[in-house]
């Protein structure tokens, strides 16, 4: 009958242990949303430790099975296959300032953003910065250079034996050959006029006033057969006067004179001013492609110089090239003028850049190993006006595979500034 006393009193203690749902170790009050709760100021708990070899051999490990694997000093849990605790904290960054260019047509890594990522897994990759157009820059050399230059190059095509004499009126349907022409007094060109290459670039027209010209209302310069216009040269003695609507080619260069151009003229060439200033208004010019036979110096990348005079420009104009002066003041250039060039200002070696205002388009894509992940890239225009460029994606990276930016443009100079690339572990 004792023993049976003593076995119900043993029940009636034990039941506890069977309907209370929360157990304490080193406490007597464990958290009531816990099942087990280990409480200790001096001790720790200690999970089962093991190398990775160890813990592949594991049969049949159950969803949620921790271990602290010494092979990688990290937590691992088992969830379809066995993780890394640690590696939900994992991020890379690269962040870096200062102005990088690129001009290549090709893709190319932007300068120093490149990560390899040592730990394999699913990553999160952004990418963000600012570019541009980069200013075009000339020189230093003083503006003294240009008047040099200048003074070389009229001495030299003057130096030239001439080929043939023409009457004071060009065009008309004219067509010219290569040559060197010699126009005794005062000239002027109407309607028409042909200048035939007949099939090779370096032909060389050079036509040689010796007093004014003139270019009359829409007259037109067409050039044939590989004529180029960078190898065309007026070189007057006077004043040299380009009418409204004219379509001209080649390097005007005056004596003593100054250049004017109407509105609605267009220019393939330059306009060169030994004495004289250069006004135009309303008009479209571009310096001709590729290197002149006559060597130009400093002035190779000029559309318009005035060794003595003011250069200036009138009215809504489309300028390609540097502008300069030795002797006089620059004006005209600002909006509504697209200006793609910089100014030599008179009497120094400082150089005033102007934007680039050109629009350029600039490709950028986020690589994984050299290859481009697919959707992660961005074709942008681009001009003077900073623009901000941001990229992501999301990308299943092996043990060190390398993630980079890259770039390219398809013809003009662009700029990045400020420019981060990060990596986050997202599985």
């Amino acid at each position: 009958m004792k023993k049976l006393s003593c076995f119900k009193l043993f029940l009636f203690l034990s039941t506890p242990l069977f309907v209370v749902a929360q157990v304490g170790i080193g406490t007597f009050y464990p958290n009531q949303s816990s099942l087990l709760e280990l409480f200790s100021n001096n001790k720790g708990l200690l999970v089962p430790r093991m190398t990775s070899s160890e813990r592949d051999l594991i049969v049949a490990p159950a969803v949620g099975l921790l271990i602290y694997n010494t092979s990688t000093s990290s937590f691992n849990y088992f969830d379809v296959d066995w993780k890394d605790y640690s590696a939900f904290a994992i991020s890379y960054n690269s962040n870096l300032t200062g102005d990088i260019t690129t001009v290549t047509t090709s893709n190319e890594v932007v300068n120093g953003m490149s990560i390899t990522p040592p730990i394999a897994g699913k990553y999160k990759v952004t990418f963000t910065g600012y570019y541009s157009n980069a200013p075009i820059t000339i020189g230093p050399f003083p503006s003294v250079q240009g008047e040099v230059d200048l003074q070389s190059i009229y001495d030299n095509l003057h130096s030239l034996q001439g080929t043939a004499t023409h009457n004071v009126i060009l065009g008309n349907g004219e067509v010219l050959t290569p040559g060197i022409y010699d126009i005794a007094g005062a000239a002027s060109a109407v309607g028409t006029l042909y200048f035939d290459g007949q099939g090779n670039p370096d032909a060389l027209f050079v036509v040689r006033i010796n007093g004014a010209f003139s270019a009359g209302v829409t007259t037109k310069m067409v050039l044939l057969n590989e004529a180029k216009a960078r190898n065309v040269f007026w070189v007057i003695e006077g004043a040299a006067s380009i009418e409204a609507s004219t379509i001209l080619k080649g390097t005007v260069i005056t004596n003593s004179g100054a250049i004017t151009m109407g509105a609605g003229g267009n220019l393939e060439g330059r306009l060169f001013s030994i004495v004289g200033a250069i006004s135009v208004n309303t008009v479209k010019t571009i310096m001709p492609s590729g290197i002149s036979v006559i060597d130009l110096g400093v002035l190779s990348t000029f559309i318009y110089y005035s060794s003595a005079g003011a250069v200036s420009n009138g009215g809504s104009s489309v300028i390609t090239g540097n502008i300069g002066t030795n002797v006089g003041a620059i004006s005209g250039y600002e909006y509504p003028t697209l200006f793609k060039g910089s100014f030599l200002n008179a009497g120094g070696t400082i150089t005033t850049l102007s934007p680039n205002n050109t629009n350029a388009l600039g490709t950028f894509g986020i690589y994984q190993n050299g290859v481009l992940i697919p959707s992660s890239n961005k074709i942008l225009t681009s001009n003077a006006n900073a623009a901000n460029l941001s990229l992501q994606a999301i990308a299943t990276i092996l043990p060190n595979q390398t993630i980079d930016i890259r770039w390219n443009t398809d013809s003009e100079k662009i700029m990045m500034g400020n420019r981060t690339l990060t990596l986050i572990k997202v599985q």
